[in-house]
């Protein structure tokens, strides 16, 4: 590489000072001599497999009554009065709240098919049991992890 050296005034106060400063030679290019940059294909996306729509509703109207009863039960730990697994601020609240639906959601598709989704007693007290057993293993105050 070549290298050169510049000198820069910089005036501090009533004098001038000069300083060495070593930069690169930069050799500018024209664009005739430029190298033609070529599109590489992109990748090929997969196609998401289609779902019905009927289906994609039942799942939608499924997540928010689960959202909704999470949501309930989440909020004894929201309170001051909390002796284990407090909620301290509401954006933990909603992140707790938002895991949890997503995470018991696959769950239940797991166990159950789409068509079989159904908010019954024996969910919500599943959920309400999953959700104290979660937030006891936190200790007194909740820590986002």
């Amino acid at each position: 590489k070549q290298w050169y050296q510049r000198r820069v005034a910089i005036t501090a106060g009533a004098s001038p000072v000069l300083l060495t400063k070593r930069q690169p030679v930069v050799k500018k290019v024209k664009r005739e001599e430029s190298p033609v940059k070529t599109k590489q294909a992109s990748p090929v996306k997969k196609a998401e497999p289609q779902v019905d729509p009927v289906t994609k509703k039942a799942l939608a109207e499924f997540k928010g009554q689960l959202a909704k009863h999470v949501v309930n039960v989440l909020g004894k730990y929201n309170k001051v009065d909390c002796k284990v697994g407090r909620i301290m601020d509401n954006n933990d609240f909603k992140y707790i709240a938002r895991k949890l639906t997503h995470g018991l959601t696959e769950k239940e598709l797991q166990r159950k098919g789409v068509g079989e989704l159904a908010i019954t007693d024996s969910l919500k007290q599943r959920v309400k049991q999953y959700i104290t057993a979660y937030m006891s293993k936190f200790g007194p105050i909740y820590h986002r992890t």
